[in-house]
Formats: C-alpha cells, structure tokens, sequence
C-alpha cells in the first residue's frame, strides 16, 4: 500500500496553539508505513500546548525506537497495539507524577494511526476523532471510526494527563486502496458538516499531497466562516 499525506495546523481565534500533531512516513521492506496522530490540549486546565506537545512527542519517539523495530521484526499488530498502549500509560504516569510536584492539572486527547500494508491501528483517548471517506456505489461515504470521551459533547471523561489512568480505545482494522482517512481535533469539525468533509474528500478527486492540502484548507476556511474560534487541526492520508 502506499500513501499521500498532508497536514493541517492553525491557532484560530485563540492567542495560543494547544493542538499538536504528527505525521511520518517510512519505508519498510518497500511498503510504506504511516504514523500520524492528533493531540488537542484541554482548555480551563494548566499548560494545554505542554501537554499535547509531550505526548505527541513522546509517542513520536515511541513510533521510530519502538514501532519500527516491531514493524520490521514482523511482530503481530495485538503486539503492537498492547505496545502503543503501554507507551501512552508512560505519558500519563510522567504527565501525572509532574502535577504532583507542581501543583497543576494537564490533559490532552489523543488520536493516533499506525497503517502498514492492508492493516492499520487506532489509538484513541478523548474527542478528537478519525474518520473514514470512501466511494460508495451512488455517492461518497464518511464514516466516524472514534467515540467520543466525553458528556454532553464537550466535557471529557477520558484523555492522557494527570489523572488516574483510564485505557485509550485500541483497535485494529484493514486498510483499502482508494479511501482517506482524516484525524482532527474539534476545532477542525464542530462547525463543517461530515458531508461536506465528505464532498471535500472525495478520494478519486484527489491525486497529489498538493491537492489533499488544498481541501483540509478549504474545510478549516468554511469552519472559520460558520464561526469557529478553537485551534484547527488534522492530518489527512489517502491510500493508493
């Protein structure tokens, strides 16, 4: 399988960037492996960029000593979900023992895809999300591969910070040529109906990274213009 990718990243309306994202790409063997994730800080607690930024470092890390090791020893995706797991309790635990020392409270969601060959992998902790868009017989499909952590739609009941573990959803799943797979925190989707996230990404129109940044651009404009003053972000990957 291989992959085109692009990303998207902006402040809004707001003085500071909490989001963070991720994106690689690496070849293993002549396949393609992609590794991508979302991280959104949570607002009203201490240090929202801190947070989203050391988990999405760390598990960028975690990706390239730890992933890419097992991906080429061709080690079984369970191994590799149960890895990518313990790694993020190591977040959570470093995130939690830092509170204690300082005094403050620290969150992030988490969002993050491994894809390798036909296979893939989803980590998921909190409401940033990962969507599936694919043609259909008659029209395009979007599909929410996520759940939402949260009540009431906006306050979360699990993320990776200073609070007792609770574990990220872990999934895996298989991978078809001709689809997009699009992860984005909130401030890219509360105001973008999924159909036009759909129409925008529409998989046969889009044959360049050039082209798959021009829609995530094109969907972050209409949340702007339907009054979205969060941080945007998403990464988008597009299998060939």
């Amino acid at each position: 399988m291989q992959f085109i990718s692009e990303v998207y990243w902006d402040r809004g309306g707001r003085e500071v960037n909490e989001d963070s994202l991720s994106l690689q790409q690496v070849s293993i063997r002549g396949k393609k492996a992609v590794f991508a994730l979302v991280c959104d800080g949570i607002g009203g607690l201490q240090q929202g960029e801190t947070a989203s930024g050391f988990v999405a470092e760390r598990m960028t890390e975690w990706f390239y000593m730890e992933g890419l090791r097992m991906l080429r020893k061709k080690r079984g995706m369970g191994k590799l979900k149960r890895a990518g797991l313990r790694a993020l309790f190591g977040c959570n635990e470093v995130m939690r023992a830092y509170a204690q020392r300082s005094g403050s409270k620290m969150g992030t969601t988490v969002t993050m895809f491994l894809a390798f060959g036909k296979r893939y992998l989803l980590w998921h902790s909190g409401d940033s999300r990962l969507y599936r868009v694919e043609q259909g017989i008659r029209r395009v499909k979007i599909r929410q591969l996520t759940e939402d952590h949260a009540v009431d739609g906006h306050m979360l009941v699990r993320c990776i910070g200073s609070f007792p573990w609770k574990e990220p959803d872990a999934l895996c799943g298989k991978l078809k040529k001709n689809q997009v797979l699009l992860l984005c925190t909130d401030g890219f989707r509360n105001k973008v109906p999924e159909e036009k996230m759909a129409e925008a990404l529409q998989p046969s129109f889009l044959a360049s990274q050039e082209q798959l940044g021009a829609r995530l651009r094109e969907l972050a404009r209409l949340g702007k213009r339907q009054g979205e003053t969060d941080n945007i972000s998403a990464v988008a990957v597009k299998s060939l």
